[in-house]
């Protein structure tokens, strides 16, 4: 901030006279006093118009002063969001706004800002510290421009009072993130519960144009070479299934962040029975869809955007050939990858079409000598290499793989599309051993497909102390 002109400056600014004998020139002048033109010119000005009030600089008060919110306002703030988390819903300062601005009669007649809202809650302690994320422009957005022209589908678990597990389908709609039928089943995912919770929905909505979902044999069996029930049913809505990269939730990003929410809302009110969690799924979509403003749709409720987009549902029934094509296309392209494995040979026709030689072998079945099949459990996340118990990162649990070993390589790769998610160069080199576990982030060379961001973490460190390990002991390590 510059300095104030003093009021003897001013003064001669004021009195100058540029007529009189031998006077300076206004230029002259403004480089003797080491001032600017301008501000020669500002101070002239206010004193033809205010007088000797021009000896004095103006005061930088703002003219508009911030207002200040007595503690009536923040303790309605603070009510508001003890009730939010109370019920279960997200209760940042844009939900507490929103749910100000439904309010017949608050506190002073004025609601704070968004941004003054958490100023005002942060004072009096009332903050959850969230930890560092990816900004959100590093992500490529991934949204349909209409409604019903993509709905997602996914599952997760949840355990009730009892005990018992039980399962919860979510289903929204891609534009409008509009909860077309979320449901929850006592059975654990499968396809006959996900063509219930479609066949709801669909007789309700309509079919939309495609159905994105996971890999799971419940959902979609097309990158498997097989058609599911479901699928079958789908097209004779005239609906497209579709699936995401096997091993990356992200292509269901929406679905998978929906879960959270639908999560805190049932464990802030603990449904004993399937009954209560059906009846919680319901008033719960009611709240969501109708009430609860979502920062993607520009704080506008689901239910507004599904009634403002375009609506684009599917015309006419899908021709099973469609997806028998489509599902030979998906076995071919695992099959290819089985013979970069060694595992199968390929023969094709002059014109270039795929001979059935009996050389196909299946995945389960036409594995090579140094193959096998392992399970990696959630439980106990490792996989087994000449005795030693290496772990395995969370991601990568309660999945199938097919475990290679070469004579310079380890690898774990997903049965149906050959895709490596895990390997690493032999001899084994681990810095961190206990008895017969290895940890699989102190291995040399190791490379793993979607790492969590702890073991990345891990792993970082163990790579500079092998590099740096190479250069002080490059004997051990040619």
């Amino acid at each position: 901030m510059n300095k104030p002109l003093s009021p003897r400056i001013r003064a001669m600014i004021i009195s100058y006279d540029p007529t009189q004998p031998d006077a300076l020139t206004i230029s002259e002048f403004c480089k003797t006093q080491k001032i600017s033109r301008s501000i020669f010119y500002r101070i002239r000005s206010r004193a033809a118009t205010e007088s000797a009030a021009a000896l004095h600089p103006r005061s930088r008060a703002p003219h508009h002063p911030a207002r200040r919110y007595g503690p009536e306002v923040i303790n309605e703030l603070v009510r508001i969001r003890k009730q939010l988390k109370k019920d279960g819903w997200d209760y940042g300062p844009k939900t507490i706004h929103y749910e100000a601005t439904i309010q017949e009669n608050f506190p002073g007649g004025t609601i704070p800002a968004i941004a003054t809202i958490a100023r005002l809650l942060s004072g009096v302690g009332h903050v959850d510290r969230n930890p560092r994320k990816r900004p959100k422009s590093s992500y490529l957005p991934f949204v349909r421009s209409t409604a019903m022209a993509l709905w997602q589908l996914d599952a997760f678990e949840y355990r009730i009072g009892d005990g018992k597990v039980l399962t919860v389908y979510q289903l929204l709609d891609d534009a409008t993130r509009y909860d077309v039928g979320s449901w929850a089943y006592q059975q654990h995912e499968n396809s006959h519960d996900a063509h219930d919770v479609l066949a709801r929905a669909i007789e309700c909505h309509g079919a939309p144009k495609e159905l994105l979902s996971d890999n799971s044999k419940a959902f979609n069996q097309l990158r498997g070479g097989g058609i599911g029930a479901v699928e079958v049913f789908l097209a004779s809505k005239g609906t497209m299934p579709i699936s995401g990269m096997p091993g990356r939730p992200t292509t269901q990003g929406k679905n998978e962040r929906s879960h959270q929410t639908l999560r805190r809302f049932l464990e802030a009110h603990k449904p004993q029975d399937l009954s209560g969690l059906r009846s919680l799924i319901t008033r719960y979509r009611e709240h969501y869809n109708r009430r609860r403003p979502h920062q993607s749709l520009n704080q506008s409720t689901p239910e507004i955007a599904w009634q403002t987009l375009e609506h684009t549902p599917a015309t006419e029934p899908i021709h099973l050939s469609v997806l028998e094509a489509k599902a030979a296309e998906y076995l071919q392209k695992r099959k290819l990858k089985h013979v970069a494995l060694g595992t199968a040979s390929l023969t094709v026709s002059k014109t270039g079409e795929l001979m059935d030689d009996g050389l196909f072998p299946e995945p389960a079945t036409g594995l090579a000598a140094n193959q096998i099949l392992v399970e990696v459990m959630r439980e106990q996340r490792k996989v087994f290499y000449k005795g030693e118990h290496i772990s395995v990162p969370a991601s990568l649990a309660g999945r199938q793989y097919c475990r290679t070993v070469t004579d310079d390589e380890f690898l774990l790769s997903d049965p149906d599309t050959g895709e490596v998610v895990m390997s690493f160069p032999l001899p084994l080199t681990a810095m961190y051993r206990s008895g017969k576990y290895i940890a699989s982030y102190s291995i040399r060379g190791i490379r793993i497909q979607n790492p969590t961001v702890h073991w990345e973490r891990k792993a970082e460190r163990y790579r500079k102390e092998y590099e740096l390990r190479e250069t002080q002991m490059p004997e051990v390590f040619t």
